[in-house]
């Protein structure tokens, strides 16, 4: 409390009359920091009475506290009984830290782990690629029609076994189809493209007369080998059409079959790169034929005649014993 703190005068007697008066007496008069308890109401208003109004005080009703305490008792009592069943229980008790660690990991969002990423897409294959491209060009049989020509048997398909050191894309050797049976017939080419290579010599070892025929820039060429002979406007630098005569079906270069085209694809993508062969198989199925006139000068396409059955094929019919010629002697490689 401060200096001017209220200060009780006379606890124990009336300030008017003097006479005995009760500290819980209702009757006080308060004036400035003094505090005078009277016996009555008279003695509180008679002129010795202070000379302020009086001030009545009443008593503060007491607090209802029971409701705090029965709140208590529920707590303390819960508490209690949970201590003693833990306190018979053999698993640790959980201290304080260890529940706000679980308060702190409830409230700690969860990370969602992101969706696995796709799986890489399988690289294209450029070969694959290549020949869907071709089956939708300008591209013709390199024999003409009216009926399609495909290897007759698997010796003469591309692939199969030859002896000697041959490019590895040719599996067994054949580096191309063998094709046809007619000598003389007119080879014809599959597509515009300018005389690369011209060998009119006889070449026994390495496939006879052969005409090469460079396409798209010189990325693709197209190989004829075996002809018996070749025009002499087939010159290389010299530009060909698609279904133009570059050479006639022969046997030049062969040893133990009868006369046939062997036909080879190869593929150069830039200068520097590899020249390849692809197997033409698939194409020479489908490919249009040429339909000559009777001259042979000029002819037509036709899209009429079914494509071909690849010789693997499982459901291609089997040729009969005489329709099967002797096995062509091995390809020859593109020097």
């Amino acid at each position: 409390m401060t200096a001017a703190a209220a200060t009780l005068v006379s606890p124990n007697a009336c300030p008017s009359c003097k006479g005995p008066v009760d500290v819980r007496s209702r009757h006080v008069a308060i004036a400035g920091a003094t505090v005078r308890i009277y016996c009555s109401e008279a003695c509180l208003r008679s002129p010795d009475g202070p000379a302020t109004t009086p001030a009545a005080i009443e008593p503060a009703p007491p607090r209802r506290r029971w409701g705090w305490w029965l709140v208590g008792g529920i707590v303390l009592g819960t508490t209690s009984l949970a201590i003693a069943v833990r306190g018979g229980s053999d698993e640790p008790r959980e201290t304080a830290a260890d529940m706000a660690r679980g308060f702190v990991a409830m409230a700690t969002p969860v990370p969602v782990e992101p969706p696995p990423a796709p799986p890489p897409k399988p690289e294209p294959d450029p070969d694959a690629a290549l020949l869907d491209e071709l089956v939708h060009d300008a591209w013709i049989h390199p024999l003409a029609g009216p009926s399609r020509r495909m290897p007759i048997n698997h010796n003469g398909a591309f692939g199969a076994e030859r002896p000697g050191e041959r490019p590895p894309e040719c599996v067994s050797g054949h580096c191309g189809v063998d094709l046809g049976n007619s000598w003389g017939e007119p080879v014809h080419a599959v597509h515009d493209g300018v005389v690369d290579w011209v060998n009119r010599g006889p070449n026994d070892e390495h496939g006879g007369v052969f005409v090469k025929i460079a396409h798209r820039g010189g990325t693709l060429y197209s190989w004829y080998f075996h002809l018996a002979a070749v025009p002499r406007s087939i010159q290389p630098g010299v530009k060909v059409t698609a279904g133009q005569v570059i050479g006639l079906l022969g046997d030049t270069g062969v040893a133990r079959s009868g006369p046939h085209l062997h036909f080879s694809l190869t593929v150069k993508p830039s200068k520097t790169a590899h020249e390849r062969y692809i197997d033409p198989e698939p194409l020479i199925a489908i490919w249009p034929l040429w339909i000559a006139n009777e001259n042979a000068s000029h002819g037509r396409l036709t899209t009429a005649v079914a494509p071909g059955l690849p010789v693997r094929e499982p459901d291609r019919p089997r040729p009969k014993p005489e329709e099967v010629p002797a096995p062509p002697d091995a390809a020859p490689e593109a020097p």
